[in-house]
């Protein structure tokens, strides 16, 4: 017997392509959460919908319906129709714990979402090596930028300090550290550690206040400088670059891995972190996507693979380079001066 018309189609595929169609409705989910915030709301207790609309002021089936929809994507669970916290969200999604992940979440929404909505032209507009004159540099550098992604360069920060061994080394450069979020993860993880912090002057200030906060001005310094033009800091013995290098231009970074390669002492380790991609250029998939993202921005490059970054250190004289992935989907490809 012949398939009918419904036989001979893949059911399952309808059903993927939904999915993927109705995506960005549960990032919308997401933003309002964080926005309504919710998870303060159930911080350490269960409530009903009809009671969490009397206190947000919202329509209880309208309530009823977006709660239910939190817990569908993992942000809540429902017992008894009451309502609680995942872990996830009582871990990243409440203000006053360490690793609150909102102001990251709300700036996405803010900043990424609305290019992305125009992802069709940004493809037909962006050029290899354009000159990123429309790259908003001080809406995603800037310090209130930097505040708001702080937590999740801390998270980063422990989770390199459990994967690579610092216990050897006196002092670290981290090059354009931001708020100092490494720095201040790595110092704290080895008591030993100093760590010299290399950034643009008016990103300073706010990473010598979370330093401050933090207790480590006495093991933690800043230094004002573009890499571009000014001489490195000096007496390091370890360099990290954590989303430092990836939609520069090849040929400055090459150059400034030869700078640091000069300086190092023998033994040094240069560490390269970031969303690197596979060689297939088809894992991991946040990363691939976030190529995207640069292209959106109009960066003059997208983020490289692994065999780029390892070329560039040999280039530039590194030895024994490894590559291993370290808090998904962020990779650390390092080298070392013999």
């Amino acid at each position: 017997m012949a398939k009918t018309k419904f036989e001979s189609v893949n059911a399952e595929s309808v059903k993927d392509l939904l999915q993927l169609m109705t995506a960005y409705q549960r990032s919308n989910v997401l933003f309002t959460f964080v926005e309504l915030e919710i998870a303060e709301t159930l911080n350490d207790k269960s409530l009903s919908s009809a009671a969490i609309a009397e206190i947000k002021k919202i329509d209880k089936l309208a309530m009823e319906r977006f709660l239910n929809a939190a817990v569908i994507i993992g942000l809540l669970k429902r017992k008894n129709k009451l309502f609680s916290n995942t872990a996830m969200t009582e871990n990243f999604l409440i203000g006053e714990k360490e690793f609150y992940l909102g102001g990251q979440i709300n700036r996405h929404r803010k900043r990424s979402s609305k290019v992305w909505a125009k992802l069709t032209k940004n493809l037909k507009d962006w050029q290899y090596g354009g000159d990123g004159k429309t790259n908003p540099d001080k809406s995603d550098q800037g310090a209130k930028a930097m505040a708001e992604q702080h937590n999740l360069a801390l998270l980063h920060g422990f989770a390199l300090a459990e994967a690579f061994d610092f216990s050897e080394y006196k002092k670290i450069l981290d090059l354009g550290g931001g708020t100092g979020a490494s720095s201040i993860a790595l110092c704290q993880s080895f008591p030993n550690l100093q760590s010299i912090i290399f950034e643009l002057p008016e990103n300073v200030e706010i990473a010598e206040k979370f330093i401050a906060d933090n207790n480590l001005t006495d093991r933690v310094q800043t230094v004002s400088g573009d890499f571009k033009r000014d001489a490195l800091p000096k007496d390091f013995d370890a360099v990290l670059l954590a989303n430092f290098m990836s939609v520069a231009a090849a040929a400055d970074n090459i150059k400034l891995l030869k700078k640091i390669y000069k300086q190092l002492p023998e033994s040094g380790v240069c560490i390269l972190s970031g969303w690197i991609i596979d060689d297939s250029h088809l894992a991991p998939q946040i990363s691939v996507l976030f190529c995207l993202e640069d292209i959106c921005w109009n960066a003059p490059d997208v983020e490289r693979d692994e065999k780029i970054y390892t070329e560039w250190l040999k280039e530039t004289g590194f030895t024994k380079i490894k590559c291993e992935t370290y808090l998904e989907p962020t990779k650390m490809l390092y080298g070392f001066k013999e």
